[in-house]
């Protein structure tokens, strides 16, 4: 593993566990917390591997510089999922995408609607709020936040969180690199594209347990 996919996988497994807080205007508040040694990082919920998922990337207010990297997290996550065998039928994110940019007379399309569309069992739904290289001029401590949950397309109901007035909060924060702002256009699309490969492993572990050990930890 390069030490580049050993930093997404440590970062992923680290940053993935967060637990809600619900406060009075049912904005949920995540807590991460760090591994500081070996041990296994447990899945929040668990996806039924005999059913069909397709993961929605929803960013409306434009929180990402382009749709490609919307893509890139929802592609970074499938994969992941199948690749640990969690599901066995996952179909690309691209076409929820798609079937979204299709939306009639200027009306958004529900989750229920999107996962219909592209014949989804199961919506695997992540709002993004957060997608920062830094939040200072001059910084780099590039970090994501997503709020998510689980939607039967045939139904519309909600599967997961079970309190219908939350979504998951996944915190998502590469480790900070002093020195290593980006100064060119290049430099700035691959700090994003390593920002959102990192958002894309997270998020597919919330949904399989991870050992972290000596050596996918970063030194």
């Amino acid at each position: 593993m390069s030490n580049r996919r050993g930093a997404v996988r440590l970062m992923g497994c680290v940053l993935a566990a967060a637990t809600v807080l619900a406060c009075g205007c049912n904005i949920a508040a995540p807590v991460a917390y760090a591994i500081t040694g070996p041990g296994k990082v447990k899945k929040v919920t668990s996806l039924d591997e005999e059913r069909s998922y397709v993961i929605f990337i929803d960013d409306p207010s434009s929180k990402v510089a382009s749709r490609r990297l919307r893509g890139e997290i929802a592609t970074t996550a499938q994969d992941a999922l199948l690749k640990r065998g969690v599901v066995k039928n996952m179909i690309d994110g691209r076409s929820a995408f798609t079937a979204a940019s299709g939306e009639r007379y200027g009306e958004r399309l529900s989750v229920q609607e999107i996962g219909q569309s592209v014949k989804a069992d199961v919506v695997i739904y992540a709002l993004l709020t957060q997608f920062t290289l830094g939040e200072e001029i001059g910084t780099f401590r590039p970090s994501a936040t997503l709020q998510v949950k689980l939607i039967e397309s045939s139904t519309g109901d909600r599967i997961w969180p079970p309190d219908v007035e939350t979504m998951y909060p996944l915190v998502v924060s590469m480790p900070q690199r002093p020195g290593m702002v980006p100064s060119t256009v290049s430099e700035l699309q691959k700090a994003q594209q390593e920002l959102a490969d990192y958002s894309g492993l997270a998020l597919a572990q919330m949904f399989y347990d991870v050992e972290v050990n000596r050596s996918n930890r970063r030194p």
